[in-house]
């Protein structure tokens, strides 16, 4: 895996080493001993989570018993989907919209309140709390209005917020940074198809990180929880079904939209099988990651570029994932997000660099080629065989232009092309041989064995191995070249087998073999090989590609 950027370093470890919300700081749930006001103290209690239901006015009370008197100011903090009083010791503390008994006169509270007390207020002994709760506006689907009622020190509390609040809004940011960055490369370079989907997948986590963080940051109405909620569960689906797809288009597998047809209803009935939004949203991003490592896996038997570091990348995430499952939507989200996305960009960063390396070689070797297509002794030898064709057999002639026409344009299209596909370099070959037969007045073949379909190579590396052939030896009966192509394994090989002639004095500067080796790898790096033997019947050319991955 390529080296991290120092600031990507730096956020990830940032993100990693943030305690949760929940570490050191110890609170008092308050969520059972509750009894209707007013009941008497044999009553039974029950838990306030019980009580509270959608559409409903209540007024339920407990004993709050402290040992010692608090040393610092406390907050009585409510998370509920209500409006709300809340009275101690028969004084009012604080309200949180207007509780009513009929939805028309209630004025909805925020979801979440907090009550600062003071030391004085919390003196040790015991203290009589009492809740006036209204959930008249609840919506249909939300049938659990209360999610947690506690006490805890105030300054351990803003701590607690703070954490909570920061690492995804730093990763929101760099994310939305990073998608604009990979925006205007798409843009500005050649538009890779993985490299769009991770600029939108960048977006639908920054979203999302956004949408989860709202609640803690700017607060809401309780009948707006619903819209959040939705908000949350597409944004996840969205990124659950990105992130698939990312990993489809980056190793190049073909029918894009069969895997998305199968992808995206496959995701999204995840998150159908559970009726509460957690729920869903986790079963939604653990299908998403489920999906992504099968994609890695098959990538890594089939030994993709990258598949490694991405295999890597997708095993860490899913055992992250595991280990934050209950606390998901608490900060894992971020957490997870941070170890899948961060490296994911740092490995994009570094392949456009070795492209842009690889873009500066694949010109040089493009001005290589058409310099050494060029030459003078072929061009003139082309001309006086014109000549001598004009005046002895003009039709021969006439073919003979179009032919040397033909190999001028094919050689300028391809020589702009980093690779072009074997039945190209096939044509570009066998009119090159047309060219040399009617030179040699003898004639020249090329047979190939094997299939040709769903290979790339290198422009003009069989026509400079065959060039190579005329330029050594002088065939005086005609030449007759044989290319055979097998797979083996996870490798594509070519071999072509070169007829031995008169030897003919040639003084080369080896250029024909620095091409041939210098395309390769611009083109493969070290996973492409060549290797020239000699045998008794001439020479015997081997270039071992990588395969094509088997699409599906």
């Amino acid at each position: 895996m390529p080296a991290m950027p120092p600031f990507l370093r730096a956020l990830l470890l940032c993100c990693l080493a943030l305690p949760s919300p929940a570490m050191g700081t110890a609170r008092l749930s308050l969520d059972d001993g509750w009894r209707a006001c007013g009941s008497a103290p044999a009553a039974p209690a029950a838990p306030l989570q019980q009580l509270l239901k959608r559409g409903q006015l209540l007024c339920v009370e407990r004993d709050l018993v402290l040992a010692a008197t608090p040393e610092s100011a406390q907050v009585l903090v409510l998370s509920a989907l209500a409006a709300s009083e809340v009275w101690l010791d028969g004084v009012l503390i604080g309200s949180n919209g207007q509780p009513a008994s009929r939805a028309a006169d209630e004025r909805p509270g925020n979801i979440d309140v907090v009550f600062p007390l003071a030391p004085r207020q919390l003196a040790a002994g015991t203290h009589q709390l009492r809740l006036r709760l209204s959930t008249q506006r609840v919506p249909a689907r939300l049938d659990a209005p209360l999610h947690a009622l506690w006490l805890q020190e105030q300054q351990a509390y803003q701590a607690a917020q703070a954490w909570r609040k920061l690492p995804p809004l730093l990763l929101a940011g760099a994310l939305g940074a990073i998608a604009l960055l990979f925006l205007g490369m798409t843009l500005r370079y050649r538009r890779r198809p993985h490299w769009a989907v991770f600029t939108a997948l960048c977006l639908a986590a920054a979203l999302l990180l956004v949408a989860e963080s709202w609640r803690g940051i700017a607060g809401y109405a309780y009948p707006a929880h619903l819209a959040r909620l939705y908000a949350v569960s597409g944004l996840t689906w969205l990124f659950a079904a990105l992130l698939p797809l990312y990993f489809h288009a980056a190793y190049r597998y073909r029918r894009a939209w069969l895997a998305a047809a199968l992808l995206l209803p496959g995701i999204a009935l995840a998150g159908a099988l559970a009726t509460h939004f957690d729920s869903q949203c986790r079963l939604m991003f653990f299908a998403g990651l489920t999906a992504s490592l099968g994609m890695n896996l098959a990538a890594l038997r089939q030994r993709l570029p990258g598949s490694r570091s991405g295999t890597a990348i997708a095993v860490a995430a899913c055992a992250l994932f595991g280990l934050a499952d209950r606390q998901f939507a608490e900060g894992g989200f971020a957490v997870v997000v941070c170890l899948l996305l961060l490296p994911l960009c740092a490995q994009l960063l570094a392949q456009l660099l070795r492209e842009r390396d690889s873009a500066a070689r694949a010109q040089q070797l493009e001005n290589q080629l058409l310099r050494r297509s060029m030459q003078p002794h072929f061009l003139m030898n082309s001309l006086s065989l014109i000549s001598e064709l004009h005046a002895q057999a003009p039709a021969a002639a006439e073919a003979f232009i179009e032919a040397l026409g033909a190999e001028l344009r094919m050689l300028n299209e391809f020589a702009q092309q980093p690779s072009i596909a074997l039945a190209q370099e096939l044509a570009l070959c066998h009119n090159y041989l047309d060219i040399m037969a009617t030179r040699l007045q003898q004639p020249c073949s090329l047979q190939v064995d094997g299939a040709a379909a769903d290979i790339r190579v290198p422009p003009a590396l069989l026509l400079t191995a065959l060039e190579n052939a005329f330029s050594h030896n002088r065939y005086r009966h005609g030449a007759r070249f044989v290319l055979h192509s097998a797979r083996l394994a996870q490798t594509q090989v070519l071999t072509l087998s070169l007829p031995q002639g008169a030897a003919r004095p040639h003084a080369g500067s080896g250029l024909g073999e620095q091409y041939i080796r210098a395309s390769l790898h611009a083109v493969f790096g070290d996973a492409a090989r060549y290797a020239s033997e000699r045998h008794a019947a001439g020479w015997r050319l081997t270039f071992t590609l990588p395969a094509a991955p088997c699409m599906y």
